[in-house]
């Protein structure tokens, strides 16, 4: 019997942020960087919820301020729900509470969202075990 996490399988990746705009954005600067992998959107927690039981992510990133959802919270739910996911934190947050409170929760990696251009690529490749396909000059 196989599972999704068999090698050779393509990555997933959910990204949950209520910002349409910028979710889209994300997801489009996150494909040219890792064209290995499929990504997914969900604009608040039920969506998430309902998105990791559906495509199994192997990683999710995870706005904090959600409209229905405390992201932190949420990542803790899902890190009992999906012990083997791994979560980043992407937030506009920036406070070393809002840090300390999501790795206590069980996130692998925060990135605030004023340096996402530079910090996101390094932490997903970090945490999925995937080098990004091309420089983003983003450094």
């Amino acid at each position: 019997m196989t599972s999704g996490a068999d090698i050779g399988e393509q990555k997933t990746v959910l990204i949950v942020e209520d910002h349409s705009p910028l979710r889209q954005v994300m997801r489009e600067f996150l494909q040219s960087v890792f064209p290995g992998c499929s990504f997914r959107e969900a604009a608040n927690g039920a969506g998430a919820l309902q998105a990791c039981h559906a495509y199994r992510p192997q990683l999710v990133l995870m706005d904090i301020c959600l409209p229905d959802a405390d992201g932190i919270e949420l990542t803790a739910r899902l890190k009992i729900l999906y012990p083997g996911i791994q979560v980043i934190v992407v937030s506009h947050k920036s406070g070393e509470v809002y840090v300390q409170q999501a790795l206590a929760a069980g996130a692998r990696a925060y990135v605030c969202k004023d340096h996402i251009l530079t910090d996101l690529v390094p932490a997903v490749a970090a945490v999925m075990g995937v080098a990004p396909a091309t420089d983003t000059g983003a450094s």
